[in-house]
């Protein structure tokens, strides 16, 4: 089995893909491999198959988790094996679209309000908000990504392993400032060091003072890192900013998936006439 994971290891390296991905796309064929009962060499689509209906209907894996799984089949049969059945046999699973969550305006201000004593988780709270960053994007952040002559945040190798340049808020660098100054040992490399000035923060650390931090607030929905993303791109959208420019500041590759917040910002919603109040004055009693 080594051998095998060694030549996914290699041939997804030689295709510049991420570190991250590399290693969850090899650890998913290890998963897979651990349960074989034949030789790789012979097996067929079908087995992939039963695999993927335990997954579903025993293990009860996320779909997120299912599909990430079927990426890495898909590339390990066609890409390293080099099988000779065709690997969209290799399903994926249809996501039920879910609307994701905002934070209104308000709850924002409360959700910082709360972080207020602590420069740091202060900092991390705006810059979630203010960038839309990603929390993997966030962690990886550098002090040298704080352009203050341009006004710019950059974003080194987001997802996809593309840069891109978000707005910095004059009101988010006073907050950067405060925070540096605050620090008892001053960000070098990375914006927010973790324990040790020489790793980035853990993201679940984020995770659990966002987390946190909502609950002292009192908001009554799940709120994670990702929640100030989309609230970000829910407030631009009211605010009128263009779709095109929503997505390059997300750095979507398809328009289509910025479009999701047309469906929750609200002054598309209350910009429609309704039907009912266009009816004859006598038809509406």
């Amino acid at each position: 089995m080594q051998e095998e994971l060694e030549a996914m290891r290699r041939a997804l390296v030689i295709r510049n893909y991420a570190a991250k991905t590399v290693s969850t796309y090899v650890s998913v064929l290890g998963r897979y491999l651990s349960q074989l009962d034949k030789p790789v060499e012979a097996v067929a689509a079908a087995d992939i198959q039963q695999w993927q209906y335990t997954l579903v209907n025993r293990d009860k894996v996320s779909w997120s988790l299912f599909n990430q799984m079927v990426c890495a089949l898909r590339f390990y049969f066609q890409r390293v094996r080099h099988c000779d059945w065709d690997v969209t046999h290799i399903p994926y699973q249809r996501r039920r679209k879910k609307l994701p969550t905002v934070l209104t305006r308000e709850e924002v201000a409360r959700l910082l309000d709360q972080a207020r004593g602590k420069p740091k988780h202060y900092a991390i709270v705006a810059t979630l908000y203010s960038t839309g960053l990603r929390l993997g994007e966030l962690v990886r952040l550098t002090v040298s990504d704080i352009d203050s002559k341009a006004m710019l945040v950059h974003v080194r190798q987001g997802k996809g392993g593309k840069d891109r340049q978000v707005q910095l808020s004059p009101q988010l660098l006073v907050i950067l400032r405060d925070y540096w100054r605050s620090a008892r040992v001053k960000p070098r490399t990375w914006l927010f060091p973790g324990i040790s000035a020489e790793n980035p923060l853990d993201p679940s650390g984020i995770q659990r003072i966002v987390s946190a931090l909502s609950t002292r607030a009192g908001i009554g929905k799940p709120v994670s890192p990702h929640t100030l993303r989309h609230s970000f791109a829910t407030h631009l959208l009211e605010d009128h900013t263009d779709l095109r420019t929503i997505q390059s500041l997300l750095g979507h590759s398809q328009i289509t998936t910025t479009q999701v917040y047309l469906h929750i910002a609200a002054h598309h919603l209350q910009n429609v006439r309704n039907p009912l109040d266009r009816l004859p004055a006598g038809a509406q009693r």
